[in-house]
This record gives structure tokens, C-alpha cells and sequence, in this order.
């Protein structure tokens, strides 16, 4: 502890909390919000983007991981722009036997 500090004085303290884990898991889940930032993860010795969103309407940051889809439609010029999100579904060209692509729609704010 920091004995300098005065042992009279009362801090109060929030608690902070790290951004909730979204799922896209049924056609149709959108998450839409500010982007903040694009970071890397290990995921199983495997490097994997980690995207981080604020829902301004609810006041609560999601992050989720990216996919081949997403990582292709997400770039890091969003950081600090709306984007939506909308998950449509599995892939059913990407074969059997292994995990199924799932696929996008991304929506970012128009360049001016």
C-alpha cells in the first residue's frame, strides 16, 4: 500500500469490469456500436483478432473474435466509427467434416 496517502480520507471505488463476450450464434444476431479497438489474442497457441465494441444505446462494450469473413470486412480504419454487425450464417460451400465458415454482413460509416 501507499503509506503517503492520507489515512483519514475516504476513496470511493467502482468496480470496472472488462467488455461482455458476444456470440453469434443464431441468423440474424447484430451487434452494433463504436469500434475501439482491434487487438490480438491467443486462442490456443493461435493468433486471433479480438474486436471490441461500445453499445452507446446500452452503455456496454462487447468484444468478439474475428472469422476469415470478419476479418476481410472489418478494418482498422473502423477504430472509432459505428459499425453493425450482422451475423447470416454457416457457409454450406465450406465442406464437411471440418468447421463451417460463418458468414457477415458488416456495415461501417460512409468515408466523406
Amino acid at each position: 500500500m501507499n503509506s503517503t496517502r492520507p489515512t483519514d480520507q475516504r476513496v470511493e471505488l467502482a468496480e470496472r469490469t472488462g467488455p461482455e463476450i458476444f456470440r453469434f450464434e443464431n441468423p440474424g444476431d447484430c451487434l452494433r456500436g463504436r469500434l475501439i479497438t482491434v487487438e490480438t489474442t491467443d486462442m490456443g497457441g493461435k493468433p486471433t483478432l479480438r474486436y471490441i465494441v461500445h453499445d452507446e444505446e446500452e452503455d456496454r462494450l462487447y468484444s468478439f473474435l474475428g472469422t476469415v469473413d470478419l476479418n476481410i470486412k472489418l478494418r482498422k480504419s473502423d477504430i472509432s466509427k459505428i459499425v453493425e454487425v450482422q451475423y447470416v450464417g454457416q457457409d454450406p460451400e465450406s465442406g464437411r467434416g471440418k468447421n463451417p465458415i460463418k458468414r457477415f454482413k458488416v456495415f461501417g460509416e460512409k468515408e466523406k
